[in-house]
């Protein structure tokens, strides 16, 4: 019996683990990300969807 509990233990913390180095993984990830840029609606503006859709002025 606590052989099981022992299991569940572990694959519980092994889950926990995955999800704690994924978590840090994608926070790294943002923070190298560079700034956008801010004249992007004007040069780009069907990225950032400013463009009115078709048959409305």
């Amino acid at each position: 019996m606590l052989a099981r509990v022992w299991d569940v233990v572990k694959a519980t913390l092994a889950v926990s683990a995955l999800i704690a180095a994924a978590l840090v993984s994608a926070d790294k990830l943002d923070r190298q990300r560079t700034a956008p840029v801010l004249g992007a609606a004007v040069v780009e503006p069907a990225i950032t969807g400013a463009i009115a859709p078709a048959g409305r002025p």
